[in-house]
C-alpha cells in the first residue's frame, strides 16, 4: 500500500494511492470540491490506484494524539467500555 504525492510548483500537488481509505478520501473531496480538485484515474481503470491534482495546500502532515490517562482513569475507562458492551449485548437478546 502506498500513497505519493508530487509538485511542480507551489500551487498544484498530484496524488497517488492505492490504499481504500485514501482512494475514498480522495474520491468524496473531488464530489465536494469539484473546481479544487480533479480525478485523472478511478481505480476501476488504473490498476486498483486512484491518481489525482489537487491545491498543493491541503497538504497536511500531523501526528496522531496522544493521550496520558492516569490508573484510575484507565479504570474508569474500562468500567464504561465493560457497560457499554454489556448493554449492547443484552439490546440484542
Amino acid at each position: 500500500m502506498e500513497t505519493a504525492c508530487g509538485y511542480l510548483d507551489d500551487k498544484v500537488m498530484w496524488v497517488s494511492s492505492d490504499e481504500r481509505k485514501m482512494i475514498n478520501r480522495i474520491t468524496a473531496l473531488s464530489e465536494q470540491y469539484p473546481d479544487e480538485m480533479t480525478i485523472l484515474k478511478r481505480p476501476e481503470e488504473n490498476d486498483g490506484c486512484i491518481y489525482a491534482q489537487c491545491p498543493a495546500s491541503w497538504l497536511k502532515i500531523t501526528p496522531k494524539k496522544r493521550v496520558e490517562l492516569s490508573d484510575e482513569e484507565r479504570a474508569v475507562r474500562s468500567a464504561r467500555l465493560k457497560m457499554a458492551r454489556e448493554s449492547t449485548k443484552n439490546q440484542g437478546e
